[in-house]
């Protein structure tokens, strides 16, 4: 009987670990202070107040020290987000959600290596119609062309909503970020080749 009762617990107790997870769990996200501060509501890409969490792009999780700050955007071949961080009271990006899937889409014929790179737009807005008049890359530009391009390409296609007939908000930052995933195969020497000419020196 203390034989049965011996295999029977040994049974149950192998019955268990076999059907724990190999894989670790991964901790809750926990919510983060605003960037912009507690006064200034987060708004993603589909026009949502959301806030900021551990679970989000590191890009978005610090702090902004740039009162010309208004959007952050993390762009990969499979998702395309966005938080922006200030002035949401008075000037907003319109959801788009089809344009934004066209953009990453794009990303795609790039990920041939592990790489992110980043840059910063300026965009001016007339202070009358509320229309674009510049957009140009401010203190930081990204270090391959055609991931500017990208970057450019997007800023063109954005549309905004402005909270008066004549806009308050005329003048506005977005800091992006772009992360490439080597799902080619290619090395990276044969990479770095076929880059060369567009990584700026």
């Amino acid at each position: 009987m203390i034989g049965l009762v011996f295999a029977s617990l040994n049974l149950s107790f192998l019955s268990c670990k076999t059907t724990t997870s190999n894989q670790p769990e991964l901790p809750p996200a926990e919510m983060l202070p605003n960037p912009a501060g507690e006064n200034e509501p987060v708004i993603n890409e589909e026009g949502n107040e959301v806030r900021i969490t551990t679970a989000d792009p590191a890009s978005f999780q610090s702090a902004s020290k740039d009162s010309g700050e208004y959007f952050r955007v993390y762009i990969t071949s499979d998702t395309y987000q966005v938080r922006q961080i200030r002035g949401s009271k008075f000037i907003r990006k319109k959801p788009d959600k089809g344009g934004d899937t066209l953009i990453s889409e794009e990303l795609a014929k790039y990920n041939k290596i592990n790489f992110s790179d980043d840059g910063i737009i300026l965009v001016i807005l007339n202070g009358n119609t509320g229309n674009v008049e510049t957009i140009r890359f401010n203190t930081r530009v990204p270090r391959i062309n055609d991931l500017a391009k990208v970057i450019q390409n997007d800023v063109t296609r954005w549309s905004m909503e402005h909270s008066e007939e004549k806009p308050v908000v005329t003048k506005y930052q977005i800091h992006y970020v772009v992360k490439l995933e080597n799902r080619s195969g290619t090395t990276r020497d044969k990479v770095k080749e076929e880059l060369k000419k567009e990584v700026r020196k």
